[in-house]
């Protein structure tokens, strides 16, 4: 079903991706449910809302496009949903038919042949800025979440290293560098472990977790099921709203995608025909995700841990889907595993996706300044849209002005006013 031979790769090395995959994004089951309920929805409901859709989504990924991508709800995409309610003014139900609208929008897109004039035109320099930024992005993120790096008055600076979360992540990313210097193709997936039992012994893994037992039955999701509100839906705001979430979802879609087959090294080129799939499966899950109640999905860039570790097709997306599936009821077995133990995971794929830097063609400024602008935004604000928006936007600029416009297609043009249009939004709306 989905051609292990012909990928090059075995089923122990796709469930081992999967595994080292799940660990790494896990933390989704008690992040997303603690944003969104910001917005006035039910944390629990939330849980197992997000555990669903993070299965159904992620399955559509493996059997659609035969991907080793996990799909869930994004951070950034949860917290713009408690910006509507919140500051918006709009309740969670007409949140939820923005979302809704927009995926189907998404859908459309994707099925037609403008989806794939607009990846072939990508310049590739701009790829390779973001599969870095998104590297340096999610490295940060295993650091500063597992107290390796704290904000102090001064900034950031280096935590306690001798104790605590950070000991244990230094410990981690030298358990694992060792083992990928070794050449050890599980080294993350045996990182993960190796450092969560480090853990015990240092008192950072909680096995308080599972005192009470493993088995525990989720929580209903009844009250955000299908939940829509349809009244603002003919507004011009509304309309705004949802081309505003349709912009984000694509973008992050598109970002997403780059940066991950830029962590597949030499396969790369070989798997990026398969964009266009993969994107039919991520706006299906936008749409899943809106029924289901929640923010719109994603492709999860911790989806890099499982690349590195050798995933190369659905398989790896399924043994992920089917993980959430047992998380639903065993949820105290895998939050054994502490963030500590994930982050050296996370800084290893930030190196693994650092690399594509190296490809950008730096004796010709306007393609390498563009990568870097792309490259940095992403990597100090976190925001994956707006770094690829302004790397955009900074190419035509530099084209324009050095004489080099020939060079832009029409789909640059077209793409370059769109992220225009997004950034003076932006500024009007400060």
């Amino acid at each position: 079903m989905f051609k292990l031979a012909q990928h090059n790769t075995s089923s122990f090395v796709e469930v081992s991706a999967g595994l080292t995959t799940f660990f790494s994004m896990i933390y989704v089951l008690a992040a997303n449910p603690a944003i969104l309920s910001k917005a006035g929805m039910s944390a629990t409901a939330l849980f197992t809302a997000t555990a669903i859709s993070v299965i159904i989504a992620t399955l559509i990924m493996a059997f659609v496009a035969n991907l080793p991508f996990a799909v869930a709800p994004g951070m950034g995409l949860n917290a713009f949903f408690v910006v509507i309610v919140v500051q918006m003014g709009y309740s969670w139900n007409q949140a939820l038919v923005a979302v809704l609208v927009s995926g189907i929008i998404f859908v459309i897109l994707s099925v037609t042949p403008v989806r794939d004039k607009v990846l072939r035109d990508v310049p590739k320099n701009l790829q390779y800025g973001v599969s870095a930024g998104i590297g340096l992005m999610i490295a940060y993120i295993g650091l500063s979440n597992s107290k390796f790096v704290v904000l102090s008055a001064n900034g950031p600076a280096l935590g306690d290293l001798t104790s605590g979360p950070a000991f244990l992540v230094v410990v981690g990313f030298l358990v694992t560098g060792i083992l990928l210097a070794l050449k050890c193709r599980f080294a993350i997936l045996f990182g993960i472990i190796i450092t969560t039992i480090i853990g015990i012994k240092t008192g950072v893994t909680d096995t308080s977790v599972i005192m009470g037992g493993f088995v525990s039955l989720p929580p209903t999701m009844g009250e955000i099921f299908l939940k829509f509100d349809f009244s603002p839906l003919f507004s011009l705001d509304f309309l705004g709203l949802v081309i505003t979430l349709l912009f984000m979802e694509v973008i992050d879609g598109l970002a997403g995608f780059l940066g991950l087959f830029g962590v597949m090294g030499a396969d790369g080129d070989r798997y990026r025909p398969k964009m266009g799939r993969a994107f039919v499966a991520d706006s299906l899950g936008v749409v899943v995700g809106s029924c289901l109640g929640l923010s719109p999905n994603t492709t999860y860039a911790e989806s890099g841990a499982g690349v590195a570790s050798g995933g190369r097709t659905g398989l790896t997306a399924l043994v992920v889907a089917c993980c959430f599936f047992l998380a639903l009821f065993v949820s105290p077995l895998f939050m054994l595993v502490p963030f500590a133990a994930v982050a050296p995971a996370l800084m290893v794929v930030g190196l693994l996706m650092l690399n594509s830097i190296t490809k950008v063609d730096f004796n010709d400024l306007t393609e390498a300044f563009p990568a870097f602008v792309t490259a940095i935004v992403i990597a100090l604000t976190w925001r994956v849209s707006d770094g690829l928006a302004l790397g955009w936007l900074v190419y035509i600029l530099m084209k324009v002005v050095i004489g080099k416009a020939r060079q832009l297609t029409v789909t640059v043009w077209v793409v370059g006013a769109i992220f225009a249009w997004k950034m003076f939004h932006n500024l009007f709306t400060l």
